[in-house]
């Protein structure tokens, strides 16, 4: 059997290739880091909470770099060092280049999207951001939004965080519950009782007369209606 000495402390920090080694292991970090980023930057902020890309991808890079050199008897302590400064620098780098330039800084990080806007969902942005309404009710609910009446403006944040301005309570409206509770929705039938009902889609609310019929939503085409929550 080979001997086998865990003071050897040559193999533990340096392993038994040759020191130029070290220069393939920063291009492949620099590799790695970049195409994290890019997964990243691919896949969105829906699930990020409140990180940045960049803190993800050197979150994601130091959880690699740590890990295999401590539980793995032939990866050398040095490599790990290497690749965790590479990742230290290109963070230092990146931030520094980004924050002087706006626009490389949207590319990587991409920008606010309002959401709501006058108590009414934006349906098109919510699906360029891969959202389901429900996904947006359950964040404004985060928020303490009981409905859609009380929103100004909603942003989704680069975090992945909503931002939402509220109107004041003087200038607060109905609007479409955001609540998980259920609620009787009308389809293409007539209106037995006068009040103010949202569209179960967009939360476009209106005032509806007795006898009149619901029809289609003039903003979304969507034929559901609910009673608005005051």
């Amino acid at each position: 059997m080979e001997d086998y000495n865990i003071l050897d402390l040559k193999r533990i920090f340096l392993g038994s290739r040759s020191l130029v080694f070290l220069v393939e292991i920063i291009l492949r970090t620099i590799i790695m880091y970049s195409y994290a980023i890019f997964l990243l930057r691919l896949f969105g902020k829906r699930g990020m909470g409140q990180f940045s890309n960049l803190e993800l991808a050197i979150i994601i890079s130091f959880g690699s770099a740590v890990g295999d050199p401590m539980i793995g008897a032939e990866m050398p302590i040095v490599y790990g060092l290497v690749c965790i400064t590479t990742v230290a620098l290109l963070q230092i780098g990146m931030e520094m280049v980004i924050n002087k330039n706006p626009r490389l800084e949207r590319i990587m990080e991409g920008k606010a999207v309002c959401l709501v806007r006058d108590g009414r969902i934006d349906i098109r942005a919510l699906h360029r951001e891969n959202l389901s309404v429900e996904d947006l009710f359950r964040k404004l609910r985060t928020q303490h939004i009981t409905h859609l009446g009380e929103v100004e403006k909603a942003f989704f944040e680069t975090s992945g965080e909503m931002t939402v301005v509220r109107y004041s309570s003087e200038k607060s409206r109905c609007g479409l519950s955001v609540l998980p509770e259920p609620l009787h929705v009308y389809h293409n039938t007539t209106v037995n009782q006068k009040g103010i009902y949202s569209c179960t889609a967009c939360g476009f609310t209106r005032t509806f007369e007795r006898e009149e019929h619901f029809p289609s939503c003039s903003c979304c085409a969507s034929t559901g209606w609910v009673h608005a929550k005051k």
